[in-house]
């Protein structure tokens, strides 16, 4: 009589505790779905956007520049240095150049402490410099000249062959240059370069390799 009794109060109950512990098991993935969602909706980023007006060099493949700067000639004091290219830019990386350059050189250190003849003709001490560059360009980038002002930049170097006509001889010539550009616009550039010009020459006595650097900074046209 006992045990019927308690069959008939307890069955229920057992029976409610199963029922509520299926609903939490199937509720609970449900809850953490939800949590994950509204963690994910709470999280925004607070990004100011802003409008970027590039400068790039779309159409325009031709350039032509000129440039000035100080050149050292080896044995020969430094001088003021002029030069013009006119360059074509085969691809994104690889361009052409084509330079002519001039310089006049000034005494060597003996003429100054000898106090003798000159070595060389004033038509001699003029330096003459034309060749064909092929550059590749290493490094595009940005350069930030203020806080809302930013210019496109390039930095690339330069693998050449020249002649050079100074001291009455032409020389074979190899040009090294390292060129740094900052587009202001797409058809305008600032050009900051190093070279270094090696020849032969045989002014002084003996032939040696020679090697003329020379710092310059200019401006670019594209077209």
């Amino acid at each position: 009589m006992e045990n019927r009794i308690q069959r008939i109060f307890l069955m229920p109950l057992f029976s409610v505790s199963a029922l509520t512990l299926g609903i939490l098991t199937i509720s609970a993935p449900t809850f953490a779905a939800e949590a994950e969602v509204n963690s994910t909706v709470a999280v925004k980023a607070n990004v100011e956007r802003r409008d970027v007006v590039e400068d790039l060099l779309d159409t325009e493949n031709f350039e032509v520049g000129i440039q000035g700067g100080i050149m050292s000639i080896e044995d020969f004091e430094s001088s003021p240095w002029v030069s013009a290219h006119l360059g074509y830019h085969i691809s994104e990386h690889f361009y052409v150049k084509a330079n002519y350059a001039q310089a006049k050189a000034g005494e060597t250190s003996f003429e100054k402490l000898a106090n003798a003849a000159p070595l060389l003709t004033d038509a001699e001490r003029e330096l003459t410099y034309y060749g064909l560059n092929i550059g590749y360009t290493l490094l595009p980038g940005e350069i930030f000249f203020s806080k809302d002002r930013v210019f496109n930049s390039a930095f690339s170097f330069e693998l050449g062959g020249g002649s050079t006509e100074f001291a009455g001889d032409e020389q074979f010539t190899v040009n090294l240059t390292a060129n740094y550009r900052v587009f202001l616009t797409d058809w305008l550039a600032w050009d900051l370069s190093m070279s270094d010009y090696l020849f032969n020459t045989e002014v002084t006595g003996s032939s040696k390799t020679t090697h003329n650097l020379t710092f310059a900074t200019g401006v670019a046209f594209y077209f």
